[in-house]
C-alpha cells in the first residue's frame, strides 16, 4: 500500500512539475514577443500608423446595403428570380447600355443584387391553395428531411415575401436605383394581362359576395320576424345557424380580398424599402482597426520563420 501511494505521489509530482513549466513556458514566450516588440519599437510603431492609414482610406469607401421585401402576385416567383438573375448577369458583364435602358445611369457603384425567400412555411401551408400545399409538404417529408425541403429551392422561391439585397459602394437616391429596378420588374407582357384578369375576377368576387351578404341580411331579418321567406321555411336549429356561419365566411373572404386589392397593383409588390444601409458586418468600416494590429502579427510571424528556417538550414549544413 505504502509503494503505491509513494508511486502515486511521484505522478503527481511529475504531472505538479510538467504544468507548472508548461506555465512558465508560456510565460516566457509572452514576455519574448514583450522584449522583442520593445526592442523593434521603432518598425512595430511605424507598421501600426501604416496601418492604421491604410485602414482609413479603405474606410473611406462604404459599403451600403440595399433591402426590399417584395411579394410575387400571380404565379410570377419564377419570373421574379430569373429577372434578379439576369440583372446579377448584367453587372457581371458590365452591360452599362442594358442599365441606361432601364434608367440607370451610374452601374458603377452598382455592386451586387441578389435576393433570397423569406422563410414562410406557414404561409405557404395556409395560402389559398393551402391544402395542395400542405399535401405537397407531406409528400416531400415521407422521404426527406423536411428541415431540407422547407429550404429547398421548389419550395422556398414559392413562400410569401422574398428579400432582394442590393449591395452599393455609395448611396444612391431611390429614383437613381431602386425605383428603375422597381419598374424593370413589372415589365412583362403575360403577367400584365394575368393583373388585368385577376383584378375583374376579384372586383366581381367582391360584389357577388356582398350581394349574398345582404340576401342573408334580408333572410335573417325575415327569421326574426318570424316570416317565411318565400316558400322555404329554415329550421331554427340547423339553417340559421348555418346562414350566420356563411356571413361570416363571406366576410373574411371580402377582407381578405381587400388585402389582395391592395397588392395587386403591382406584379412584384414592394412591401418594404430599407435603402443605404451602412454594412458593417465583418470588417467593412473597420479596416483602421484590424490593418495595424494585421501588419504588426504579420512582421512577428515573418521575423519567427525567419529565425526557424535560419536554425533548420544550419541543422541540414550540420
Amino acid at each position: 500500500m505504502s509503494t503505491n501511494s509513494q508511486e502515486q505521489e511521484i505522478d503527481l509530482s511529475q504531472i505538479g512539475k510538467s504544468i507548472s513549466n508548461v506555465i512558465q513556458n508560456f510565460i516566457n514566450k509572452c514576455f519574448d514577443i514583450l522584449f522583442f516588440i520593445q526592442k523593434k519599437i521603432i518598425i512595430v510603431g511605424l507598421l501600426f500608423v501604416l496601418g492604421i492609414v491604410l485602414g482609413y482610406f479603405l474606410d473611406k469607401e462604404p459599403n451600403y446595403t440595399n433591402d426590399i421585401v417584395v411579394i410575387p402576385n400571380f404565379g410570377s416567383n419564377e419570373y421574379l428570380y430569373n429577372k434578379i438573375d439576369l440583372i446579377s448577369a448584367k453587372l457581371k458583364e458590365k452591360d452599362e447600355a442594358f442599365f441606361k435602358s432601364i434608367g440607370i445611369s451610374n452601374m458603377e457603384d452598382f455592386k451586387s443584387i441578389e435576393i433570397e425567400p423569406i422563410n414562410g412555411i406557414y404561409n405557404f401551408i395556409n395560402s389559398e391553395s393551402q391544402k395542395s400545399n400542405f399535401e405537397f409538404i407531406q409528400l416531400m417529408a415521407e422521404d426527406g428531411d423536411i428541415e431540407k425541403i422547407i429550404k429547398d429551392d421548389m419550395t422556398s422561391k414559392n413562400y410569401y415575401l422574398h428579400n432582394i439585397n442590393i449591395k452599393t459602394s455609395i448611396a444612391y437616391n431611390r429614383k437613381d436605383l431602386i425605383d428603375p429596378l422597381l419598374k424593370y420588374l413589372q415589365q412583362t407582357e403575360y403577367f400584365t394581362k394575368l393583373q388585368k384578369v385577376y383584378s375583374i375576377n376579384l372586383n366581381e368576387k367582391v360584389e357577388a359576395n356582398k350581394l349574398l351578404i345582404t340576401q342573408i341580411d334580408q333572410i335573417l331579418f325575415n327569421l326574426t320576424q318570424n316570416k317565411a321567406t318565400g316558400s322555404v321555411t329554415i329550421s331554427e336549429n340547423s339553417g340559421l345557424s348555418e346562414l350566420i356561419q356563411k356571413k361570416d365566411g363571406l366576410i373574411y373572404e371580402n377582407q381578405k380580398l381587400a388585402i389582395h386589392k391592395l397588392e395587386y397593383d403591382k406584379i412584384i409588390k414592394d412591401q418594404n424599402i430599407s435603402a443605404n444601409q451602412m454594412n458593417t458586418k465583418g470588417v467593412n468600416n473597420k479596416m483602421k482597426l484590424v490593418l495595424p494590429f494585421l501588419f504588426v502579427l504579420f512582421y512577428l510571424l515573418g521575423y519567427w520563420f525567419s529565425l526557424a528556417y535560419k536554425k533548420q538550414k544550419q541543422r541540414i549544413q550540420a
